[in-house]
Parts: structure tokens; sequence; C-alpha cells
């Protein structure tokens, strides 16, 4: 089964959102982050997830979109992106 999510930089340029196509629940979603990247949940509220990962913070929200901040450049965003996607599919 074939995942696909949009990837593009935010407004400010300063992080990158991500959000998986498919009928996910942000819980899952931050099951998934936390396992794959040996993260935790720094903040957690009905609303959104700020999950801290050695290379970034990531925020989930209730409508599964993911904010990857604090990283280096694109293609490090780009492979936490891919990295999760890989694991929501397991």
């Amino acid at each position: 089964m074939k995942v696909y999510f949009m990837f593009q930089p935010c407004k400010s340029n300063a992080s990158y959102e991500m959000i998986p196509y498919g009928n996910f629940d942000k819980n899952d979603l931050v099951k998934v982050i936390v396992k794959e990247f040996s993260g935790k949940a720094v903040m957690d509220t009905p609303q959104l997830t700020v999950v801290d990962i050695e290379k970034a913070k990531l925020s989930v929200s209730k409508n599964n979109k993911i904010l990857i901040r604090e990283v280096k450049d694109e293609d490090e965003a780009r492979e936490i992106a891919n990295r999760i996607m890989k694991n929501l599919m397991k």
C-alpha cells in the first residue's frame, strides 16, 4: 500500500509542514514518532502534541499536520518525514 504526503516549507521558512494523506489518528502519529526517534512528548493537549527528537521538534496537530522545526535544512526535514511515513505503514 502506497502512502502519500504533502511536504512544503512553512511561510516563514523556519520549519517544514508535512501532511500525511490518509485516516490517521493524532495519537497514532505521535506514537510512531516517539518510537522511531526515541522522542519524548514535551507537551500534550487534545489539539496539539509537541515531540522532542534528537534532530528537531515536531508539532502534531489534531488535523494531522506535522510541523518539523529546528532542522538544519530541507533534506534533514524530508528525511524525518520519510521515516515517519515508512513507520506508519508497519
